[in-house]
């Protein structure tokens, strides 16, 4: 008989929330940081190419950390290993598709759904049990988030339908690592996640591949470890606390890339923009104070959950 992870309290230690919160917004500090290499190198690299490269350096970077820990590759839970790197590499293209269709302000503001969708999800799929105070903050975060990139189109643009499609794919991708961290090391879902996007990605980046400077390919190179550390981060985040809790601080992408907007391009964000960031950072920590601090039990998911 097959074992099934044992169950999981509704609720983690107030110790794990404060890991899980550090560890998402330091992940989340590594994201953007992979966005500035990224965006300098975009004069050369078409987004093929800055996807390939963000891909094939993390999986080079997880498999030299794997054979050093003597970490298998394979599991019983590949499907779930597979769909993970399957429908993460889909949000990613479905983004930079967005990004190339739509208004970047739109694309990046309706990216915040995806913890929205997180919450929605961590409850069908994962049994927990986010408070109703949750889901008012959830929301607030989102308003914070849209006073900071105030989207200059509705919903019905093709862009923004694209952008609120990558969302809800990458709020499927981050459930699923949350159900995979009860049973498999960090490295193995990372490592499983590169190696399905460097698979999908190399045959169209080849097809539209084009010369690159050295300095284009030293900034891609910057991007893929600056990923790869995001990604390890994101994903030990999800170890520690709820899904619905630990998704709420990948909100601290929006303070954080304004803080490198104004560093790097001298950008200077408005009285709204910084009351978005307020609003962002506060409902993002009053998550994790009022996180449920019962123990109440949940139903595990079983090991082959899709």
């Amino acid at each position: 008989m097959t074992a099934r992870p044992t169950a999981e309290p509704a609720s983690p230690s107030p110790d794990a929330v404060a890991a899980s919160a550090l560890m998402m917004v330091a992940g989340s500090a590594f994201f953007v940081l992979t966005a500035a290499f990224v965006k300098a190198a975009s004069d050369e690299a078409n987004p093929l190419q800055s996807a390939l490269f963000r891909s094939a350096v993390a999986l080079v970077i997880l498999l030299v950390a794997m054979r050093a820990t003597a970490t298998p590759i394979l599991s019983p839970r590949w499907r779930l290993l597979l769909v993970r790197g399957v429908v993460g590499s889909l949000a990613l293209s479905v983004y930079l598709w967005a990004v190339a269709r739509g208004a970047l302000a739109d694309v990046m503001a309706l990216q915040q759904l995806a913890p929205i969708f997180v919450t929605l999800l961590s409850v069908l799929w994962l049994r927990e049990r986010p408070r109703a105070l949750h889901y008012a903050l959830a929301g607030l975060c989102l308003l914070g988030a849209l006073c900071v990139m105030r989207p200059s189109r509705g919903l019905v643009s093709f862009g923004a339908m694209l952008a609120v499609g990558s969302a809800a794919l990458s709020s499927v991708a981050y459930v699923s690592v949350r159900t995979l961290t009860r049973t498999e090391p960090t490295v193995r879902i990372v490592f499983w996640f590169s190696a399905v996007a460097t698979a999908l990605t190399l045959p169209p980046a080849l097809i539209y591949w084009h010369p690159l400077s050295l300095r284009a390919v030293a900034l891609l190179l910057a991007g893929g470890v600056s990923a790869t550390a995001g990604q390890t981060l994101m994903t030990a985040s999800y170890r520690r606390a709820q899904a619905h809790v630990a998704s709420a601080f990948a909100y601290a992408t929006v303070p954080l890339g304004f803080l490198i907007g104004v560093l790097v391009w001298g950008e200077r964000p408005d009285a709204l923009s910084g009351a978005g960031i307020t609003v962002i950072v506060v409902a993002g920590v009053t998550i994790a104070l009022t996180a449920r601090s019962s123990t109440e039990p949940t139903e595990a998911t079983p090991p082959h959950a899709p």
